[in-house]
């Protein structure tokens, strides 16, 4: 789902005011998560997958994302707030990169507990 260009503008600025404003004025509540998520450098990226910490961790991949939100209240027809904020920090390269697979994770810590 390609931003609207104005949002995209205000991310290449630099400006956190202009990119706020411009999510509030796209994407109302979810764009000012989207803004508190990219604030917070919630936005991880595994080797094979975006990840956004919210309550949970959630896969965003392209134009899908795990949260409940996108499956459910939005029904994959328009953009939660974790696919808004991996596609502006695509543009602003606000995120951690994690050297490891995602779907790997989970299997390491275990490993470690044992």
């Amino acid at each position: 789902m390609p931003l609207p260009s104005e949002v995209e503008k205000a991310a290449k600025s630099g400006s956190e005011y202009e990119l706020y404003k411009a999510l509030l004025l796209n994407f109302g509540k979810r764009g000012d998560k989207a803004f508190e998520y990219l604030k917070d450098r919630r936005v991880k990226k595994y080797r094979d997958f975006f990840v956004v910490v919210g309550k949970e961790e959630y896969i965003v991949e392209g134009n899908f994302c795990t949260c409940p939100d996108f499956l459910v209240n939005l029904k994959g027809k328009s953009p939660c707030a974790h696919i808004i904020a991996v596609e502006i920090a695509k543009i602003t390269g606000n995120y951690d990169r994690v050297d490891a697979y995602y779907v790997d994770y989970p299997d390491d810590i275990l490993k470690k507990k044992k």
